[in-house]
């Protein structure tokens, strides 16, 4: 996981998620699918993420773990 200096931008494996405060971007950078969560979904991803980090779970078994994975267009 590389976090980018001077925001919350983050590259995990093959994706990069982009937390802006208000909300969450995640995208899958080789497909260039993505997602955006805001409001409650944004606050509650955050929550989930941090429990996978605490628990060594990679980012995109995390994804797929929740179902997030169904949000890419």
């Amino acid at each position: 996981m590389t976090k980018q200096k001077g925001n919350n931008k983050m590259t995990i494996g093959g994706y990069t998620m982009d937390d802006l405060g208000y909300g969450i971007t995640v995208n899958q950078y080789e497909s260039g699918w993505s997602f955006f969560l805001q409001g409650d979904d944004a606050i509650q991803f955050r929550k989930e993420w941090e429990l996978a980090q605490e628990n060594n779970i990679s980012f995109g078994r995390f994804l797929n773990d929740q179902d997030y994975n169904t949000l890419f267009f």
